[in-house]
């Protein structure tokens, strides 16, 4: 971990521990927006993160992002502190300058190399994070082809509209409309991402979730433990139950290997093997989400599907977050691909080629 990923990940912890309490987060699922604990995340400037420091930014590179990311996931932050940081990295890709505020952020294959020759474009979006609470919208788009650079669109709050709605996690995930928006209006960007790909900034997105995924898991991990740690039955607590310690070795197995794939490929920065660490850290994410989530609720019984029983706040959004930005069949579609591509002979030497200094 580097220096600025410790200091990141202190603290976010300590803002997330005084702050991000299970209240906030029933709070935020029932549909209050937190401002406050926006306030004071927003000093730790999450769209800056990965822009460069010589154009203003922290300098943070992709593990830096997970380091933040996974305790975000972990306090079951209910912010859109994943969409910032990317809209923040795309925005300064484009050449431009994040706005002060949440941002939103959401992929469309909408052909917006089309619309920029057009001067106006038509956009209908589902589950679009909190588009409702944010300052501004950034979407991603194809180009002519599905081989060219990916496109940015920029949209100020107010220059579209939305319909609230929610993921199963409780999560604003807003239905967007634009209708024949001209791109000429104010603060309305359209522009290419030089040397990006469509996938390779779904893959960004992919890997962020997955950070917030293994922190849910390591919260899990760890109500589970203390859970069973304390109900007693038969004269002693369950934990003590050699059928009870192989699923609590199970779970923490799991979460160790989400962690593991998830610095893997952030590591893997934006080299020739990105696509591939990423597909895998999102493919084992997924995976361990829904083990995670089973054995927890398992081992918990009826209080851990109680409304009162912090539990369902991590497993609901880590479920939920398997799906986002491309779940497990998706990945294991574009692992396969990203190895054909780089013409590796084997599995074992694709593995080789991508982890060799």
């Amino acid at each position: 971990m580097s220096e600025l990923a410790r200091h990141l990940a202190e603290a976010a912890e300590r803002l997330f521990a005084q702050r991000c309490g299970t209240d906030v987060v029933a709070s935020a699922d029932a549909g209050t927006w937190p401002q406050a604990l926006w306030s004071e995340l927003e000093a730790l400037t999450p769209a800056q993160l990965l822009v460069p420091e010589e154009r203003g930014g922290a300098g943070g590179d992709w593990s830096d992002a997970c380091a933040l990311l996974e305790r975000a996931g972990e306090s079951n932050l209910p912010l859109p502190v994943a969409e910032t940081v990317l809209a923040g990295w795309l925005l300064d890709r484009a050449g431009l300058q994040a706005m002060v505020g949440p941002l939103s952020f959401a992929c469309t294959t909408v052909d917006l190399a089309a619309a920029h020759r057009q001067g106006c474009v038509a956009i209908e979006a589902r589950h679009v994070p909190w588009a409702a609470c944010s300052a501004g919208l950034v979407m991603v788009g194809i180009g002519s082809d599905a081989n060219a650079e990916a496109w940015l669109l920029y949209l100020p709050s107010g220059s579209y509209t939305t319909a609230p709605d929610r993921a199963p996690a409780g999560d604003p995930r807003d239905c967007v409309s634009v209708r024949d928006l001209a791109l000429t209006s104010p603060g309305v960007a359209c522009l290419p991402l030089p040397g990006l790909r469509h996938t390779d900034v779904l893959g960004r997105a992919a890997l962020l979730r997955a950070a917030q995924i293994a922190g849910a898991c390591r919260r899990v991990l760890a109500l589970t433990l203390a859970y069973t740690g304390e109900r007693v039955q038969f004269g002693r607590a369950i934990g003590q139950f050699q059928a009870v310690q192989h699923q609590l070795a199970q779970l923490a197995e799991e979460t160790a290997a989400v962690r593991v794939a998830v610095q893997a490929a952030a590591d893997t920065g934006e080299g020739p093997w990105s696509v591939a660490a990423i597909a895998a850290g999102k493919l084992r994410a997924g995976e361990a989400a829904g083990l995670c989530a089973r054995i927890a609720h398992q081992l918990h019984g009826a209080m851990g599907v109680t409304a009162e029983h912090p539990l369902h706040q991590s497993t609901r959004r880590m479920l939920a977050w398997r799906d986002e930005h491309g779940a497990e069949a998706y990945w294991a579609r574009e692992l396969v691909q990203a190895l054909r591509d780089a013409g590796a002979p084997s599995a074992w030497q694709a593995i080789v080629a991508a982890t060799s200094r």
